[in-house]
């Protein structure tokens, strides 16, 4: 008796194994996509690859045999990029790597229910719609929580200095749209070639898909060669940065045999390091010289009897004292990464979830040239798990996670230093990863930062990736503000870029060496500046009117189809 909706006698398989064979072809083009995705970022840098690495996941998720199935395409395409683009975090921590991979990859499945959902039933404006999605979603990352705007896709093309140029209208999210649009319009494209077997031709839909991405990418890389001639750049101070190269590994950090003794003697070989190296640019002529983040070992602004243990009385006035020899000798100010002591007045504890105990800050202080504190920046963007818990007052089992003997303490908010360079050049200091967050950037530039300086150390991470993927996002912060960003960063990469994204001076990472240069200044305030993500928002109010708009056109009987 043959099975009536069977055509050949035998009845259709069912059970697991053949569900896997029909949606294994999906998972395949998903993974495909998470690997071309990873290869586009840094440290291999195929960043034209970014606008084809999205095609195989999108006609995978447009053809899965249901919501679910789109749902996993979208986890594991994300979760293959972030194993791989995370991987620089597999040396301090595999937790926190593979923690950081699965949170990343969660949205990766809403964005495949979202770009599922408007391919079924916007299907004339799917591209564009599932692009404001994926840029919605990003913004979304960048400000749940703490926030972890890192590996958007837009960050891809910091290389491509005219299309970057579309940061200065919506920062990194402008350009992820154009990068996602691309990818939408060529998966598009793609479904439709078996058309040209039926003789049936493209299509209106994907003829306008294809139209409309190739518009999108052509007018931003135009009309960034066009804002690339406009932007005036002046000569400005010139800075100049230390790179010691000293790496932070953790078996040594935390070795239970390492005594006091020799944690200070390692501290002091580094000030000492690091003042023989500024040394070399006595001759240089500079207005400003910096040291990495936390290069000093003490807190700087406070007086030699507020330290009780005579070690670091010592390391206080030893590094005080090669300030002031240096100042004295070359007639600039010091930009110091340094610790510092806070009241409990300064502890955003219902924000970080701090104790309400004085605890330290991790800071950059401004001294004078005769080695007087002038004023000091806090950093106010903490890294979770790393100098700080989150949730630790409601999950206390959460301090488990990480290895960190205190917490940091973070500033209240953005302070600007200027220079007595005769035109009181003004700037901004960002700490570790904070030039990853293009609010607090711009929230600088508002308060009158002619450029910003970022004391990094980065060397705790041994694996490569993450020195190169750091300076594709300050690329980015560049042109969204229009100000050289000037980086000083252990094992590198120190550098100065300029208004435009261009890197005009750099030290190779894993070296040690000093770099100096002009900065220079532009005094072009770009619509990023002004309005801030509005486009981004934008992008997340219409996916979330989405469903609205297709309640209205069910409602007038214009029911779109693509072809």
């Amino acid at each position: 008796m043959e099975d009536p909706r069977s055509g050949n006698g035998r009845r259709p398989e069912r059970g697991p194994s053949a569900r896997l064979r029909a949606v294994w072809p999906h998972l395949t083009a998903s993974a495909v996509s998470g690997l071309l995705l990873y290869l586009s970022f840094p440290p291999f840098d195929l960043g034209p690859a970014a606008f084809v690495a999205l095609v195989p996941l999108l006609v995978a998720v447009g053809r899965a045999p249901g919501y679910v199935t789109a749902a996993v395409c979208g986890w594991l395409a994300l979760l293959v990029a972030g194993l791989g683009g995370f991987a620089w975090l597999a040396s301090v921590a595999v937790p926190g790597w593979l923690g950081l991979a699965l949170y990343v990859s969660l949205y990766g499945a809403l964005a495949a229910l979202s770009i599922r959902w408007m391919r079924e039933h916007l299907p004339a404006a799917w591209p564009a719609t599932a692009a404001c999605a994926w840029v919605a979603l990003e913004l979304v990352r960048a400000e749940l929580g703490p926030g972890f705007p890192w590996l958007f896709i837009g960050y891809t093309q910091y290389r491509a200095t005219w299309l970057v140029q579309t940061a200065a209208l919506g920062g990194v999210y402008a350009v992820g749209f154009v990068v996602f649009l691309t990818n939408a319009a060529l998966a598009a494209v793609a479904e439709r070639m078996s058309a040209l077997r039926r003789a049936e031709g493209l299509g209106p839909g994907a003829c306008r898909a294809a139209i409309l991405g190739v518009a999108v990418l052509g007018l931003a890389c135009v009309g960034g060669a066009v804002a690339c001639r406009r932007v005036e750049m002046r000569q400005g101070p010139r800075v100049g940065v230390v790179q010691q190269n000293i790496p932070r590994l953790m078996s040594e950090i935390f070795d239970p045999d390492k005594t006091a003794a020799d944690y200070y003697r390692e501290r002091r070989d580094e000030v000492q390091l690091c003042a023989q190296l500024t040394a070399r640019m006595r001759e240089r002529g500079l207005d400003l010289a910096v040291w990495p983040e936390s290069t000093a070992p003490v807190p700087l602004d406070l007086p030699p009897a507020a330290f009780a243990i005579p070690e670091e009385r010592r390391l206080h006035g030893q590094t005080m004292g090669y300030l002031r020899e240096l100042g004295e000798d070359m007639g600039c100010h010091f930009l110091i990464g340094a610790p510092s002591y806070v009241s409990r007045e300064a502890a955003r504890s219902l924000l970080y979830g701090v104790s309400a105990t004085p605890q330290f800050a991790n800071s950059a202080v401004f001294l004078s040239p005769g080695g007087q504190v002038l004023d000091r920046y806090d950093k106010m963007r903490l890294v979770p798990f790393g100098e700080y818990v989150p949730g630790r007052a409601l999950l206390p089992f959460l301090a488990a996670l990480t290895p960190i003997p205190r917490e940091i303490t973070p500033g209240r908010q953005e302070v600007i230093f200027t220079l007595p360079d005769g035109a009181g050049t003004r700037f901004g200091a960002l700490v570790c990863y904070e030039d990853v967050f293009p609010d607090l950037c711009i929230e600088f530039r508002r308060r009158g930062a002619q450029f910003l300086v970022n004391l990094t150390d980065e060397g705790w991470y041994l694996i490569a990736g993450e020195l190169r993927q750091h300076l594709a996002m300050a690329v980015f912060r560049a042109v969204e503000t229009r100000t050289t960003v000037v980086r000083c960063a252990n094992t590198g990469i120190s550098c100065f870029i300029d208004p435009r994204g261009e890197v005009y001076a750099a030290l190779k990472p894993w070296t040690q060496g000093t770099l100096s240069a002009p900065v220079r200044l532009s005094d072009r305030v770009t619509p990023y500046v002004r309005f801030g993500d509005a486009f981004a928002v934008a992008c997340l109010m219409l996916t979330i009117a989405a469903p609205g708009l297709r309640l209205a056109l069910r409602r007038e009987g214009r029911t779109p189809h693509c072809r």
